[in-house]
């Protein structure tokens, strides 16, 4: 069942990013204009904000170049921040660990993209992990030499998170 949702998940993204304009890109899928388009949205004054974008498919380098293999697409999902998490704080029954049922840090905050997958959060200065909740689980695919999962610092400011949902995509 699981792994029908997720091809008819990547059919739906994949064919919606199909739509073709000037240089071969698609226009939901021009990343680079959307995460122009999406640091003009941020309000806060402390804490992350960025934008979550799906990646499926091959994206091993060819030749000639395919500018729409594994093309990034912004995506609407819900965002979960915690505590600062390590490998050590996952509860699963993944063995890859790629999706997550849960951490045993607290949840500091949650709060869903919009159709250009943009999202914010205001966090008091701090460590923290951000996930993506995918089909009910929390995914995360990147980690800081500590074992940290999908880590981020802020620090009297605003970072910037892109975040990429690539269980789908072969590099």
């Amino acid at each position: 069942m699981k792994i029908i949702l997720a091809v008819s998940l990547y059919l739906l993204l994949f064919i919606s990013c199909q739509k073709k304009h000037t240089l071969n890109i698609p226009p939901a899928c021009n990343i680079e204009q959307v995460y122009i388009d999406n640091a003009k949205k941020v309000t806060i004054t402390n804490g992350a904000w960025g934008t979550v974008s799906w990646v499926g498919g091959d994206c091993m380098p060819t030749v000639p170049a395919n500018p729409n293999s594994c093309m990034p697409c912004p995506v609407q999902r819900t965002v979960k921040i915690y505590e600062y998490a390590t490998l050590d704080d996952i509860v699963t029954n993944d063995s890859s660990k790629v999706f997550i049922d849960s951490l045993k840090k607290p949840l500091i905050a949650q709060v869903d993209t919009d159709v250009n997958g943009f999202f914010q959060a205001t966090l008091v200065d701090g460590k923290y992990t951000v996930v993506i909740v995918e089909n009910g689980k929390l995914y995360a695919n990147s980690s800081d030499g500590n074992s940290g999962i999908n880590p981020v610092r802020i620090e009297k400011g605003v970072v910037k998170i892109n975040l990429q949902i690539t269980y789908d995509a072969a590099f």
